[in-house]
């Protein structure tokens, strides 16, 4: 359960974002029916509209298949995949809520990753005063040669390595850094001599940072295009912080804008960036150079972006980057597309040269994804088009609706002019798809699955999706379920009846019924009226409990009945009869276990007049 001042939060959110402009977002087909809102449901395919948003209680339901819904927060979670904290941080920056801290703190590794951190930040300072030495000059005419300004390098730490081999190990153990802190982070190394030497030399130093804007990591760049010494850049190696495929540069000083807008632009190199931040387009962020993973996708994916945007140059290499940034985002099912620069400009050089504008006037040009793949096509035949052919297809695998992955064939098929029977056919010989048919029939066994696979984590939202019976409570007497659904379902409409419950709330054979009763009982005594409960205060109070999740369902079963007190007697008949046949049955045992035994006749006696009393009262219940 979340406190106060959370509850507080939560409640202050939900009235700033309407759930129905919430869930339009993601069903522009949702539309006004009298006081509600009705859309076929995004959860499954169906054709006649059978989920509900109602304004007046701020909840949702699918009437449909899925039979469960609840509120913004719950809607966000189960359509996007995201966490309860997640949704919170992404609706807080839109509403301009601010979220009360949360400690994240992990005692067994926090002393190791401190030591870590506060030897990146000492590098970061280092590398930053070193970009004003006379041997950093170099590296300073090289940012001023992109157009970057002093006050946006110093804003993104841009520094310099010197050459000298030990310069940075010598300065850090001056300061108190341990050698081999340096190397778990990735800054310096051992010879074969077992002589330390820092890792990055004579290159400009680019801070990379995590969400929170701490330093985990460095890209560095050669100063000459035409130097022989090693790559163009150079990255970090993977450490405890740095993992270059769980990374965004800048993601940080983009996040707040993208949650704001609903819009990311994702770019190739780190001056892109610093270029676009500049001019004031601050929703650019660059992946390090590597095609998009579901981590970054997890990024982007919490970010509540609506839209993608991709920037790339408009030559080969571009088109491949761009190719490689989709493999990763096609399964987010969000809005994307693609501009590609001409003239061998890249986005620094935009920027620079025709400020926001111009860079915005490109956005603003982009072509929707599948156009993009489809215009790469154009003039290719024979195996050069069969070749482009399986590139976008295997993109196409990358979608997880099949309804959408079909026709966007048909539409492919249109395009280039071709039987779509034969680019079914192809389709169907890609690897990964007979990799995944085989896998389906158990005829293919995955030697070492991803761990991300062995292991799979339930978001609170998919557990949602099934029917109200949860699986711990498939060992009790569904009847005795039932009953208790049927009164939780009446006091949610009626909590004035819940003094009539009272005492039997340690017979609840299930964990979230238990919850919701106890959260139904906290706010009765705080004053909730007959009328009803405010739905927002009772899921703000659950926070991000699973039993959020079952209050639609058990709201929309209640309210199929005549009466809330209706329901609510049934339910206790039930119960009265469930008790009573236990009791019996406890009863005729013990008659079998005093058969026969001396002195047991007082005891048999007893128990005599205790079942004629219940069956007295059982047929007094009616």
């Amino acid at each position: 359960m979340l406190d106060d001042d959370f509850r507080r939060a939560i409640e202050a959110i939900k009235n700033r974002a309407a759930i129905e402009d919430v869930v339009r977002e993601r069903v522009p087909t949702l539309r006004k029916r009298g006081v509600l809102w009705e859309a076929c449901c995004p959860f499954h395919e169906e054709r006649t509209p059978s989920f509900k948003v109602d304004p007046r209680r701020g909840t949702w339901h699918c009437y449909g298949s899925c039979s469960t819904g609840g509120d913004q927060i719950s809607f966000l979670e189960r359509i996007d995949n995201l966490s309860f904290v997640e949704v919170l941080e992404i609706l807080a920056a839109r509403t301009g809520v601010e979220l009360p801290r949360r400690r994240r703190e992990d005692p067994a590794r926090r002393d190791e990753e401190h030591k870590l951190r506060a030897a990146l930040e000492s590098a970061a300072n280092y590398y930053r005063r070193h970009l004003k030495s006379p041997e950093g000059a170099r590296a300073g005419q090289y940012v001023a040669g992109r157009g970057l300004t002093d006050t946006t390098a110093e804003a993104f730490g841009v520094g310099y390595s010197p050459a000298a081999g030990t310069a940075l190990v010598e300065h850090l153990r001056a300061q108190g850094h341990e050698f081999e802190v340096l190397e778990k982070a990735g800054l310096a190394r051992r010879n074969d001599a077992g002589r330390a030497y820092d890792f990055f030399r004579g290159r400009l130093m680019i801070p990379i940072r995590d969400s929170e804007g701490g330093v985990i990591g460095f890209g560095a760049r050669r100063l000459a295009d035409d130097d022989a010494s090693g790559p163009k850049y150079v990255n970090t190696p993977e450490t405890e912080l740095f993992k270059k495929g769980r990374l965004i540069y800048a993601w940080d000083r983009a996040l707040p804008h993208v949650r704001r807008g609903g819009r990311v632009a994702l770019v190739e190199g780190y001056t892109d960036v610093m270029a676009a931040h500049q001019v004031g387009v601050n929703f650019v962020a660059a992946v390090l150079g590597t095609a998009t993973t579901e981590d970054h996708a997890a990024l982007v994916r919490k970010s509540g972006a609506r839209v993608v945007q991709l920037v790339f140059d408009g030559d080969e290499a571009g088109r491949k980057a761009a190719y490689k940034a989709l493999h990763g985002l096609l399964p987010l099912e969000l809005e994307l597309q693609v501009a590609m620069l001409t003239g061998g400009d890249d986005p620094c050089d935009v920027c620079v040269r025709e400020g926001s504008a111009g860079f915005l006037a490109h956005l603003d040009t982009a072509q929707p994804w599948f156009s993009f793949l489809i215009e790469g096509l154009r003039g290719k035949r024979g195996m050069e088009l069969s070749q482009e052919i399986d590139r976008v297809l295997g993109l196409l695998t990358r979608l997880k609706k099949p309804v959408l992955r079909e026709s966007l064939i048909g539409d492919l098929a249109k395009a280039i002019d071709l039987p779509v029977a034969a680019l079914r056919e192809q389709y169907n010989s890609l690897p990964e798809v007979v990799r995944e048919r085989q896998l389906s029939r158990g005829t293919l066994i995955p030697q070492r699955p991803p761990a991300t696979q062995s292991a799979p984590q339930q978001p609170a939202q998919a557990r949602a999706a099934g029917p109200v019976v949860t699986a711990a409570a498939v060992r009790v007497d569904p009847r005795e379920l039932a009953a208790w659904q049927d009164v939780i379902g009446g006091l949610l409409l009626a909590p004035a009846y819940l003094p009539y419950m009272r005492g039997r709330e340690h017979q609840i054979p299930d964990a979230d019924l238990a919850i919701l009763f106890g959260a139904i009982a906290a706010l009765y005594e705080e004053g909730v009226g007959e009328s009803g409960l405010d739905l927002n205060s009772l899921l703000a109070r659950l926070g991000d409990h699973p039993a959020r999740h079952r209050v639609s369902p058990l709201l929309d079963r209640a309210s199929r009945a005549d009466d809330p007190k209706v329901l609510l007697e049934g339910a206790l008949r039930t119960l009265w009869k469930l008790d009573y046949e236990r009791e019996q049955r406890r009863i005729q045992a013990r008659f079998k276990e005093l058969e026969g035994q001396e002195g047991a006749s007082e005891e048999i006696g007893q128990l005599a007049l205790r079942l004629r009393e219940l069956q007295t009262m059982n047929k007094s219940v009616k």
